[in-house]
């Protein structure tokens, strides 16, 4: 390496510290500065009425209370069930307890996949529409056939029951969370 070169190096070098050190002091000042402008707005008024809460049990039988859960607007695209949807539900409480292969009141959603007595769909395409609401398109395969079918998913405000929606004939079935031990 040529004499030119090297000092040219070390300037550069040294340049990058001190670039990097003022933007350290400024990232620094600017935290400083949000939290003394943050403390300075008014806090935001209680809200008049209470927020609604549900009761509901675990599956040790303890019970405890939740908030509901506010229905906001989203639109978001989704490849798989939200997390609070990824469960077994039934018909009634008492399809809970038949086996998950035999049950023909029971749905289970795990992932990407909606599981029925006799056919699995694999979700193509899905939108998270609201909080509690999730529309998708779906590849089923069951009893040697093939087909796609989009429908609707509505949460209840506790999360304990669930409206599926049939999007081509509006055909609307109910079910309810089995307890995670029957869950499959």
């Amino acid at each position: 390496m040529t004499r030119w070169n090297a000092s040219r190096v070390r300037r550069f070098s040294s340049l990058k510290r001190d670039e990097i050190m003022t933007a350290r002091i400024l990232c620094i000042a600017a935290s400083l500065l949000g939290m003394s402008v943050g403390a300075c707005w008014p806090a935001p008024e209680p809200q008049d009425q209470p927020i609604e809460e549900k009761a509901f049990g675990t599956s040790s039988g303890q019970s405890y209370t939740a908030p509901a859960v506010a229905d906001v607007a989203l639109e978001i695209a989704i490849s798989q069930f939200p997390s609070g949807y990824q469960a077994r539900w039934a018909m009634t409480k008492a399809g809970c307890a038949d086996g998950a292969e035999t049950s023909e009141q029971a749905m289970s959603l795990q992932g990407r996949l909606v599981k029925f007595h006799e056919s699995v769909g694999t979700m193509i395409q899905g939108k998270r529409m609201t909080s509690r609401t999730v529309e998708a398109e779906f590849d089923f395969v069951g009893e040697g056939e093939k087909w796609t079918k989009s429908m609707r998913f509505e949460m209840s405000p506790n999360r304990q029951q669930m409206t599926r929606i049939d999007l081509a004939d509006g055909h609307r079935t109910q079910y309810t969370r089995c307890p995670k031990l029957m869950a499959g």
